[in-house]
């Protein structure tokens, strides 16, 4: 059959559409990974949004005006020309919206490779690393989908907690997380609700519901109440909307006794005009790169120290997640316009969606 590829206007990111292309084909030393299923999350907007900033564009340049957003999936090996890589592998990893994707393997041991394609090389290495995805390397495949929607947004959380402990919390006698119902944000609640801090949501009114019912938060507020928090406590902020309205309502609320602001993520991409952080009263808000401080603990814990944490903690959050988060499934490339202009606009947070080829 024939392939696809799925294409974002990087300048206005609701301008989008599907082309039919051609299978493509390998050179020596290449693999080519069928792209099975992918998750679709508010995480990925994200990647477009900062794509020019933070390199997202680069790692499967398009032409012209056009990117290609990445997106957490799971491959097929059809045809290899790499040594150690065999056709009807499956592997987890980081691809392109599309149909198929070509790789160079590079140092392939029996738990996966990384992509040594030359224009990915300057890239953060955390996302050029493929799993071979086997029940003895720990991968069930009823965990599939939550592998893709979850399982890069819940390292971001576990880090997130991890870089709080990692600085004794900068002082904080509580944590506010902006976009509360975000899938960052309550795995973020999650790992910190065995913390001595407290954790306050903020969130739309719309999603108050939501966010109360996960039973994550020691208090939730939507975001035109944050002048009734307690400004007299040492405070950081983590900031998963991106919205500088209300970063700068936080700001000037609690002002010097904000001792931390971390920027996360981009919910709140429409609203993206407002006051220049650094002019903001208290904490300097800072952009928060999970790969920073995943490397940080490499060297520290070693690679295998950080995924057994990782794992133990994961484990914990599966057992809970779909309480509280359904998984809807489409076909692509049929439905994936559909899928994409649900998740820009804003998803129900109760609702995760999962693309099949």
């Amino acid at each position: 059959m024939p392939s696809y590829q799925f294409l974002v206007k990087r300048s206005d990111l609701a301008e989008c559409l599907v082309e039919a292309v051609p299978v493509p084909e390998i050179a020596p030393g290449e693999t080519l990974l069928r792209v099975d299923r992918f998750a679709l999350t508010a995480n990925n907007i994200t990647y477009g949004v900062a794509g020019d900033a933070l390199g997202y564009w680069q790692f499967f340049p398009a032409e012209g005006e056009w990117g290609r957003i990445p997106v957490w999936g799971i491959g097929t090996v059809v045809a290899s020309n790499a040594e150690g890589i065999t056709a009807g592998e499956r592997y987890y990893g980081y691809f392109p919206m599309a149909g198929h994707l070509v790789v160079t393997p590079g140092h392939a041991r029996p738990h996966g490779f990384a992509d040594q394609a030359a224009h990915r090389q300057e890239l953060a290495p955390v996302y050029n690393q493929y799993a071979r995805m086997t029940e003895a390397l720990g991968f069930q495949p009823r965990h599939d989908n939550h592998q893709m929607i979850y399982r890069p947004l819940f390292t971001t959380s576990f880090v997130l907690d991890d870089y709080f402990d990692d600085n004794d919390c900068f002082g904080a006698g509580q944590i506010v997380l902006a976009s509360a119902s975000s899938k960052t944000a309550f795995g973020t609640a999650f790992m910190l609700r065995d913390r001595p801090q407290k954790v306050i949501g903020l969130t739309s009114q719309t999603n108050r519901a939501f966010v109360e019912r996960l039973g994550l938060y020691d208090q939730v507020m939507t975001y035109d109440e944050v002048t009734a928090l307690d400004a007299s406590a040492p405070t950081a902020y983590v900031d998963m909307s991106g919205n500088r309205g209300v970063l700068a309502a936080v700001h000037h609320h609690f002002e010097e006794n904000l001792v931390n602001s971390c920027s996360v993520g981009i919910t709140h991409h429409e609203a993206r005009e407002g006051a220049d952080p650094k002019s903001l009263p208290g904490a300097r808000p800072t952009m928060f790169f999970a790969p920073s401080q995943i490397q940080k603990r490499h060297k520290e814990w070693g690679p295998a120290g950080f995924q057994q944490q990782l794992g133990v903690a994961w484990q914990a959050f599966l057992d809970e997640v779909d309480d509280w988060v359904d998984i809807v499934e489409s076909p692509t490339p049929d439905r994936l316009g559909e899928v994409y202009a649900t998740v820009l606009n804003g998803p129900s947070p109760d609702k995760a969606y999962v693309l099949k080829y």
